[in-house]
This record gives C-alpha cells, structure tokens and sequence, in this order.
C-alpha cells in the first residue's frame, strides 16, 4: 500500500472511531473504488459500522458514512445533484466526462469533493458535497468552449442511471489478459501492452497481472477502450473456448 492510500485509510477509520465516540454520523469526502477496496478489506474496519454511498444505486465513487442508525437515527449523507446544460444547444461542443471534470478542478475544487459524472448527450449531471454544491452553480459557467448554466437537480430522473450493452465475447479462458484483449478486439500481444502501459483496471485498481481471473460482477475497464461488468461463463464451445458475457458502459 502506497503511503497516500494509507494515509486515506487512517483517516477513514479515525472517522468511525470519532462517529462511535460523539455518537453522531461522519462522512467523507468521496473515495475512488481502490480506496473503498482499501476499507472494505481492512480488519480493523470490520469492527466498525459504517456503510457506502454515491447518491446513487450504481455509483463507482462513494462517501464514507460511519454510525449506527439504530444509535443515531437515519443519516442524512451531505451528497446534492447538479445538472449542466448548454446555455444554447445549437452551439454546443460533444463534451466528454473529462471535460466536465476539468472544468470543475479548474475552479480550485479537489477531487475528494467531487462524486461521479453523468453525460448524456449535450447534458451532464454530478454529484458533489453540499459543501461546494451552491458555488458550483454560481462557479461553473464555461465547459471547454460551451457556455453552461449548472442548477440543482433530483437524483430519481432516468438520465442518472448508467446505460449497459451486452457484449458476449469468445475467450480461451476467465484470464484477465484473455478478456481485455476479446473486449478490445486486439490480439493477445496487443492487449498485454496495454498492461505494461498501466491502462488496465479491475474495480477501480490498476493492474498489471494479466492472469488474474476475473469473477462474476467485477468491473474492468481499459483506457481508450471502455469499461465493462463481468458477468460470467455463458457456455463452453467444442474447441474447449468459452463464451462469455459482459455489460459494456455505453
């Protein structure tokens, strides 16, 4: 564990501990899927109550919220909703979920403030901490070069849920490297570059292990390629292949 994430992971359990202490919820900032991985695996975390929230089913970050609702009563997690949209949709760029999020930390705003990022057509919604919520509606006026107006939004609207494709792909075997390369539609040689140049990821965590063997419900992704959720053998071919399927984020 690299001293960043150890630092995180401190600061994660002092929160539980603080929680148990004042008797009252504590929340975080928001966690990247290695760093709730971090939590989640830890032994002394398991002694504590606490539980994950994006402000959403399907959300990949999350905050941590440490209490015991039976002792404090339901929480009230600090996460609002900001949706943006082009001030006019003739002259709209195709912005992308790295040009709402470089617009966003180009104000000054950290990361950990800042959940995830929804784009659907010439619209994007996010999900942030209350705390910066009201500023980020007055701040963020301008995506590349799209004009934006940003307002508060509900988070039970159809745009905020993620959209999958199924994907079935014919594979050697469950070997990560296997599957990455039939997901890309590269060769085998091909796909383990993308390993030695750091792009593949398995929930949230870089790796370089091209024979891990993914299980039901990871999710992978590949930069420049997408990502995906793992969903199992389909069925075994004659030539002793494998089909299986995948959900591919569209």
């Amino acid at each position: 564990m690299t001293s960043t994430q150890d630092v995180t992971l401190r600061h994660l359990l002092d929160l539980c501990r603080r929680s148990e202490k004042v008797r009252d919820w504590q929340y975080s900032g928001f966690l990247s899927p290695a760093e709730q991985d971090d939590l989640l695996q830890d032994r002394e975390a398991a002694g504590f109550s606490f539980f994950l929230t994006g402000g959403y089913d399907q959300a990949e970050r999350k905050i941590l919220a440490a209490g015991d609702e039976a002792e404090m009563g339901p929480p009230e997690p600090p996460i609002r909703v900001l949706s943006v949209a082009p001030k006019s949709e003739k002259y709209a760029e195709e912005l992308t979920h790295r040009d709402y999020l470089g617009a966003i930390l180009g104000l000054g705003i950290e990361r950990s403030l800042i959940g995830d990022i929804l784009v659907r057509d010439h619209r994007a919604w996010f999900f942030c901490l209350d705390a910066i919520a009201e500023l980020l509606t007055v701040s963020l006026t301008q995506v590349r070069r799209t004009a934006v107006t940003v307002a508060f939004s509900a988070a039970d609207i159809p745009e905020l849920q993620p959209r999958y494709a199924p994907l079935r792909v014919n594979v050697a075997s469950e070997r990560l490297d296997a599957v990455a390369a039939a997901f890309a539609g590269l060769s085998r040689g091909q796909a383990d570059r993308l390993f030695a140049a750091e792009k593949v990821f398995v929930n949230g965590r870089m790796t370089t292990d091209r024979s891990a063997r993914l299980k039901e419900g990871d999710t992978f992704s590949i930069r420049g390629y997408g990502k995906a959720v793992y969903d199992g053998i389909e069925y075994e071919t004659r030539k002793n292949r494998y089909m299986v399927q995948l959900r591919k984020l569209i």
